[in-house]
């Protein structure tokens, strides 16, 4: 079983290095169907993983120059209170609206990087000054909502939001997105250690792997031209979107 737990972490940590993103779209899953954890336990575990492939793939990222911690810390208050206020609205506003605006937002993000990626100059900065932080705030409100409501990591909004509002060439949202995900995985996974959630065999050998991973994916997406990474991040979007597309069909027997 520990094998497959490094696997699994390797695997993602590959995809979070690579994406800018935490990786629990493989881990959760791959412990659900291959090691046949309890979704919950699934989830907890998960985050434990995250926790060493996004610190191994952020350190690479940093050391390239490649993160903005100034925006990351300004993301990262956003997405807490994001998470807090999504928390209170579960089962308030119905999780199938929430996942028809999510797949909009992945969509129209996939399409805007696309078309930046067929050009090394990218995209333009569209918001500045004041207008900064203020959009930065309402990005980590908005994934920290969609991550405690749906189960979203914060890479999906993060990423293009920083290139498209921000201008940020592709690896240093990336690297900054990652700078976001790791305090908040972190936090997550102190609450589900302290709840006895995390099975820390798996967790401990499938972070190793994610260390691995995670070093390679970084590596990989600082050496790949910005144009190639956008397209291949706008497909990555596209992916996730059609992952979330059962989430979108409004449950039989609902009037909202």
């Amino acid at each position: 079983m520990r094998w497959q737990g490094a696997v699994l972490g390797l695997a993602a940590g590959f995809i979070g290095g690579l994406f800018g993103v935490g990786g629990g779209l493989l881990v959760v899953p791959g412990l659900v169907l291959w090691l046949h954890f309890e979704q919950r336990r699934a989830s907890a575990t998960s985050l434990a993983t995250i926790v060493a492939s996004s610190a191994a793939a952020v350190t690479r990222f940093a050391i390239d120059g490649s993160v903005e911690f100034d925006t990351a810390t300004v993301l990262f208050v956003g997405a807490g209170v994001g998470a807090f206020v999504g928390a209170r609205l579960a089962g308030q506003i119905p999780n199938y609206w929430l996942a028809r605006g999510f797949v909009a937002i992945v969509v129209l993000s996939a399409i805007r990087l696309a078309v930046a990626g067929t050009s090394e100059e990218g995209a333009d900065a569209l918001v500045s000054g004041i207008a900064e932080p203020i959009s930065l705030i309402t990005v980590g409100l908005l994934a920290g909502v969609l991550s405690a409501t749906l189960g979203v990591g914060g890479g999906v909004v993060f990423v293009p939001a920083l290139v498209t509002l921000l201008g940020f060439e592709q690896q240093v949202s990336q690297g900054t997105s990652l700078a976001v995900i790791l305090p908040t995985v972190l936090i997550g996974t102190t609450v589900h250690a302290r709840a006895g959630r995390v099975d820390w065999k798996i967790g401990i050998t499938a972070g190793l792997g994610g260390i691995l991973g995670g070093l390679a994916g970084a590596q990989v997406a600082l050496g790949l031209p910005e144009s190639v990474l956008r397209r291949m991040f706008a497909v990555f979007l596209l992916i996730m979107a059609v992952r979330m597309m059962d989430k979108t069909k409004k449950p039989a027997g609902t009037s909202k």
